[in-house]
């Protein structure tokens, strides 16, 4: 039975949990927050008209951003998690997940299996929105440029489509270009292009492409070289076209702007934002937005740590002489830097304080937005219908062939036990620099040597949960491999919480009544892990050898995090 059903004040969520559940009485599109205080926040909307960068401190990492009418869609990369997030805003800095681009990558069979895909997947993508359609292009390091349209971009999506099979291929962006008798196939012999990087980071690479979408022409023409220069964004404005592009690195590095009169070029180059002076390193690799209101904004992240590449909201404009700023600029250097605090974009009007969802009563039947596999899921070890209103994960054996991470197919060896090869890891994005999450989960249908419970997953993982032994069900956490052992269960109903508030310390703790929890294990540090920052997770498996038997249902994922807390900055 549920005994979490009815509303609550913000007060609550802030001592309890950092969403409100799917299954209170909220919009379809979103979780929100009711009644936020001006500068409460840690991160995000203030409540006053102003916002806290990063807007969004969660790892929505490579993001990109376009503007349809008074509506704003993000999204971001997802590497070898399954699938891409579609975001809504309606004021650019309050944003909730209205769709995810396909729950599985079909392109090749490694995806089917865990271990075998780490930091490969969908890199660096766009999104842009011409005649009538959503387009989203991404690469895939190791098959190539991927494509996905939409009318509604909240769905459905079509499935990914190769459209060029190339090794090296990343950050790709089109543009339908105005100028008439360009040699194209569009109306008036109109172009379109797309523009590129290479595995490496650099060249950029301009391609012509056919007005549909659908093909990208030879093998293209280098516009522009650079240190790391890569995630090349496609811009024009009074017949100029600009390429806002990142240049130096993901820690270190900093945003560009090309300019020329030709999509061939040549080029001038600028550097448009650094870090300067403040504590935002490497601040690049975004999007511009222009409003109505005659205001300019640009997007970028800022990797950060264990928490991944997180998401900060400059203000900008464009010169007398036509080239964009962003930020401010400090030390009178020309460069802006990132600013800390600022008024919201004029968008016109207010906008209620959003999140993206998070917390999971699992009361509908199909999986929550919020939700991840680490690759492509077996559809039928997992359901939301077998018990209404549970999420049920059935135990598979782990895979016991060795993994391969990164463009340079660095092995992962085999390790008995390790949840880097467990089947249908269900895990969502960690939101906030201190949050926990804590789940209910009943272990009455586990078998012997199964193991269930809840994961920080990454490269450097821990876990809690329980492992039946001898019939009986003990209490475990498990870090990256090393056992900490807690007592036996009586009966078969058991709490977690998973915890996090330092790369160096993330917490996991215990309880069987749901009110007095105990920490198991030790500190750890989580670090930086495959392109992607840590996640919370829900898992279940059995060793290697072992057959496929048992299951876990889990009645709730209550997630809380400094969102809303005063933090005296």
């Amino acid at each position: 039975m549920k005994h979490f059903k009815h509303p609550v004040s913000l007060a609550l969520i802030a001592l309890v949990f950092c969403n409100l559940s799917k299954a209170q009485t909220l919009s379809q599109e979103t979780q929100r927050e009711e009644s936020a205080t001006p500068q409460k926040a840690a991160w995000g909307d203030l409540g006053n008209g102003t916002f806290k960068n990063p807007f969004l401190l969660a790892d929505y990492n490579n993001l990109d951003v376009i503007r349809v009418g008074q509506d704003f869609y993000m999204i971001s990369a997802s590497h070898h998690f399954m699938g891409m997030p579609v975001l809504h805003s309606r004021d650019m800095v309050n944003w909730t997940l209205i769709a995810r681009i396909s729950r599985k990558l079909k392109i090749n069979e490694r995806y089917n299996t865990p271990g075998q895909a780490y930091q490969h997947g969908t890199w660096a993508p766009a999104i842009r929105f011409y005649e009538g359609k959503f387009f989203v292009y991404v690469c895939t390091p190791q098959e190539g440029l991927l494509l996905s349209t939409a009318t509604n971009p909240a769905g459905p999506w079509s499935p990914w489509q190769l459209i060029r099979n190339e090794k090296n291929w990343e950050d790709p962006c089109p543009l339908w270009d105005d100028v008439k008798d360009a040699g194209g196939d569009g109306p008036d012999g109109r172009q379109a292009y797309l523009i590129r990087s290479r595995l490496g980071a650099g060249p950029l690479i301009v391609h012509k492409m056919s007005w549909d979408g659908t093909k990208v022409a030879g093998k293209g023409k280098i516009v522009a070289r650079g240190p790391v220069l890569e995630g090349p964004k496609f811009h024009k404005r009074n017949g100029e076209y600009y390429i806002f592009s990142p240049e130096g690195g993901i820690d270190k590095g900093y945003q560009v702007v090309l300019r020329s009169r030709n999509i061939w070029g040549p080029y001038e180059k600028r550097k448009t934002l650094e870090q300067g002076s403040t504590n935002i390193n490497g601040p690049h690799q975004g999007s511009w937005i222009d409003l109505d209101s005659g205001e300019s904004w640009f997007y970028h992240f800022q990797q950060h740590m264990a928490w991944g590449r997180i998401g900060h909201l400059q203000p900008a404009g464009w010169d007398e002489n036509g080239w964009p700023w962003m930020g401010k600029d400090h030390d009178g250097n020309g460069i802006g830097e990132p600013v800390s605090r600022s008024p919201k974009p004029d968008v016109g009007k207010a906008f209620p304080v959003l999140l993206p969802q998070s917390s999971d009563e699992f009361a509908s039947d199909s999986l929550g937005l919020q939700w991840l596999w680490n690759h492509n899921p077996d559809d039928s070890f997992w359901s939301l219908k077998e018990r209404p209103g549970w999420l049920r994960l059935k135990a598979k054996p782990i895979s016991s062939k060795p993994g391969i991470a990164g463009v340079r197919n660095l092995q992962i060896p085999f390790v008995e036990d390790s949840i880097h090869f467990a089947y249908n890891t269900l895990v969502q994005l960690a939101m906030g620099k201190e949050c926990s999450a804590t789940i209910k989960m009943d272990a009455s249908q586990m078998t012997e040597g199964q193991r269930a419970g809840a994961t920080l997953f990454g490269k450097n993982y821990g876990w809690i949960g329980l492992v039946k032994e001898n019939g009986k069900l003990k209490i475990r956490a498990n870090i990256k491999g090393k056992y900490f052992n807690g007592p036996e269960l009586q009966g078969d109903t058991i709490y977690l919480k998973l915890a996090i508030n330092a790369p160096s310390n993330p917490c996991f703790y215990f309880s069987t009544d749901g009110s007095k929890f105990q920490r198991l294990g030790d500190n750890y540090s989580v670090g930086r892990d495959w392109f992607e920052g840590i996640k919370f997770g829900l898992f279940t498996y059995h060793l290697s050898q072992a057959s496929a038997a048992g299951h876990v249902d889990f009645d709730y994922f209550r997630y809380k995090s400094d969102w809303g807390r005063t933090r005296g900055q």
